[in-house]
């Protein structure tokens, strides 16, 4: 499975990064969950993984806290749905969006 997620994209699929994907981690897109929790058979296949370097996968994957005007602190973390087996649709903590694309990243 990991060998073909990374032909299918040879760099990591966050915006704008050209790290290659022979050295990332595979990030389950739709959050994982075990399935003695709960969690759908098939989580774990080709479709359903993408190629993040490691910076951009803790990014995506433990968002920073960030403090609120309320007391406590909320997260804005970094999401994305994969559109096409090569295109992916990425959205900032700030509601930024971005296409990734085998051609490289369109700010939308």
């Amino acid at each position: 499975i990991s060998t073909r997620v990374k032909l299918k994209r040879p760099t990591c699929v966050f915006p704008h990064c050209t790290r290659t994907s022979a050295r990332t981690d595979l990030d389950h897109i739709d959050e994982y969950v075990p399935p003695d929790q709960g969690g759908p058979p098939g989580q774990t296949s080709t479709a359903t993984l993408a190629p993040l370097c490691r910076r951009h996968h803790r990014a995506k994957t433990h968002p920073s806290p960030v403090p609120s005007n309320e007391a406590g602190s909320t997260t804005i973390a970094w999401d994305y749905v994969q559109l096409t087996p090569t295109t992916w649709l990425w959205t900032s903590p700030h509601d930024l969006r971005f296409l990734v694309h085998p051609d490289g990243t369109t700010t939308l």
